[in-house]
């Protein structure tokens, strides 16, 4: 055992002393072919080397293991577990009869500690692993999402095809019906006029087919019970098949008795007949011709996403690559995600590689609907924003979950860190999207998060050949809205608490909230000397109001500002208002940084005033 171990750079350079202590210590180790050492997540309290034999390393991703690698005789393997004290991050099996050298923890540790070979050894053995791994996880994570990507559309596609199916199998059973009225109608021996009515009838029946008539179900069993009872009176056979139809078709009796003074009562069983299969052919017509551009529709928006036949740089829209990666991934967004986009209508196009963008939007949009998954209260939304200047565009996707904890965003972007249970989720979606964004096309990406709102900001330079040389553009402070986007917050947001609100009725602290109460806004008083203000209960904090707040009005001295803005972000307020004279750039910056609209030292009243009441 002491020349085996002498052999593995981990233990070449130990004092012979140590080894010769370490091989007293070690036990050994026999599995058969199939047999588990130890499983991923399980704790680890002993590093192996394998003295002969196989090892199967696997790890579990997207419900199903994934071959990692294959270790031989003389490998270390689980000191991972031991140096970081984490559960083990893969299982390990037997490939072939294997026998192995066990090292409890404190040996290994105390072994780390006298030989700084070892500890080479070790940085060495673990960043060839971690190459190696991130190359298997990364190819299997690509596997993963374009077979998450073609299970979407598969779906997709099941329901207009099935459409188109049936469709086609009942119009074929239609067809024979539709002749055999025609020869019936043949047999009638129209009059010209006649002919010309039924001809306008039928072009009208063509127009109306597809069109669902806009009827209550009382409404519409109603009709149809007129319907049959007119078409029973007039000897028509078998009325109650043919009574829904001419519903459809939105008649009613009044239109049948216009119909039927063109005709002698022994041709209006005929003619309806006529009239009712005609409808149901151009119907199937119809829900075909849906179907397949529905079909169409899926298939171009897939084109389109992965970029097939195009060049790698081209002009890319970035209004489209979103909204075909909402539809790729429309199959976990109808699951009652509401999706609201806010695109600039100028929104340039970009030099770009298209299909890679397309990757970033399917990792945020798709980890945005994991996060709803479960959300009931408030309903689950994505907002999406755009927006330009004139180097860089600017996406945002933000959602109303329940956010990402202080002490893990930090690591979203590194590779292999997920949140998600064992097996779904690698960790890598939103390494290879930094990748994209950052190394690939010189932008920038970043997360804010609180509960109630995250938001995902992606920079990229408009000019891909222009971005080695330029940087993503500096926060911009003191930069005031337009009056457009203040005229937005005083139009859309109603619920306004005021910190600092004063009980001095001659006090632009008073003065100013009581204002916005008349017209219509909810005031809620924050001071913590106040009961009551303006009718309404006064709070000593922002933390302790129960109720949603939209927008936090600010009548405090600059240097209090920062504390009031972070209790704004926590309780999930939509915008920072600081009155007239009130400034902090660094609290701005803060809130702008959380996604919050801000308004630095300008008059509400005044702004009102001006965009609103005039």
């Amino acid at each position: 055992m002491y020349s085996f171990l002498k052999k593995i750079p981990l233990f070449a350079d130990m004092p012979e002393t140590d080894l010769e202590r370490l091989c007293e210590m070690v036990t050994e180790v026999t599995l058969h072919p199939g047999q588990v050492l130890f499983l991923e997540g399980s704790p680890g309290d002993r590093a192996y080397i394998i003295q002969n034999g196989q090892l199967e390393i696997l790890q579990q991703y997207a419900g199903r293991e994934v071959l990692v690698a294959v270790r031989q005789a003389g490998d270390v393997i689980g000191e991972m577990a031991l140096v970081e004290d984490v559960p083990r991050s893969a299982t390990v099996r037997a490939k072939s009869p294997t026998v192995l050298l066990a090292i409890h923890k404190d040996q290994f540790n105390r072994l780390l500690d006298i030989s700084p070979s070892a500890a080479r050894a070790l940085v060495t053995t673990v960043l060839n692993r971690w190459r190696a791994t991130e190359v298997v996880r990364r190819q299997s994570d690509k596997m993963a999402q374009l077979g998450t990507l073609t299970a979407g559309v598969a779906h997709e596609l099941n329901n207009p095809a099935a459409a188109v199916k049936r469709g086609a199998e009942q119009l074929q059973q239609t067809m024979g019906r539709l002749w055999e009225a025609y020869a019936n109608l043949g047999d009638l021996g129209l009059t010209p006029e006649q002919k010309t009515t039924l001809q306008e009838i039928g072009e009208t029946t063509q127009i109306g087919a597809g069109r669902p008539v806009l009827l209550d179900a009382v409404s519409r069993s109603d009709r149809e019970y007129e319907i049959e009872s007119w078409l029973e009176a007039r000897g028509v056979p078998e009325p109650w098949e043919l009574a829904p139809t001419l519903t459809d078709l939105d008649m009613d009796v009044g239109q049948l008795e216009t119909l039927a003074a063109h005709f002698t009562p022994a041709q209006i069983p005929v003619v309806v007949n006529w009239l009712s299969i005609h409808y149901a052919s151009h119907s199937l017509l119809a829900e075909i011709s849906q179907g397949a551009g529905r079909i169409s529709e899926i298939v171009k928006a897939l084109k389109s996403y992965s970029y097939l036949d195009q060049a790698p740089v081209q002009n890319v829209d970035i209004h489209e690559g979103l909204d075909n990666t909402l539809l790729i991934l429309r199959n976990k967004y109808k699951q009652g995600i509401s999706v609201r986009r806010q695109y600039a209508p100028d929104l340039p196009k970009v030099q770009a590689f298209g299909s890679e963008l397309n990757q970033v939007w399917t990792n945020i949009l798709d980890n945005a609907a994991d996060a709803l998954e479960p959300q009931k209260s408030p309903p689950p939304e994505v907002v999406i924003r755009t927006s330009w200047d004139k180097d860089w565009v600017t996406v945002e996707i933000e959602d109303n979950g329940s956010g990402i904890p202080d002490d893990i965003r930090s690591k979203i972007f590194d590779p292999f860190f997920t949140t998600k249970p064992p097996g779904k989720g690698t960790g890598l979606g939103l390494n290879i999207s930094y990748n994209i964004i950052v190394h690939k096309h010189r932008g920038d990406i970043k997360v804010y998060s609180q509960p109630g709102r995250t938001t995902f900001i992606v920079k990229i330079p408009r000019v891909v050949e222009a971005s080695p040389g330029s940087t993503p553009p500096p926060v911009q402070w003191n930069v005031k809205p337009d009056d457009d986007e203040v005229c937005g917050i005083l139009e859309n947001n109603r619920t306004i608490a005021v910190v600092g609100l004063s009980s001095d009725p001659d006090r632009a602290s008073q003065s100013v909230p009581a204002y916005l109460q008349k017209q219509g806004y909810r005031i809620i008083p924050v001071n913590p000397s106040l009961d009551e203000a303006l009718g309404e209960k006064a709070y000593p904090s922002l933390l302790e109001i129960p109720t949603p707040v939209d927008i936090v009005q600010i009548f405090r001295s600059n240097e209090a500002v920062p504390p009031i803005v972070k209790d704004a972000i926590q309780i999930g307020a939509k915008v920072i208002w600081m009155q007239e004279g009130i400034v902090n750039d660094q609290a701005a910056e803060t809130a702008r940084q959380a996604g919050l609209q801000v308004v630095m030292d300008m008059c509400m009243r005044a702004s009102h005033r001006r965009l609103i009441k005039s």
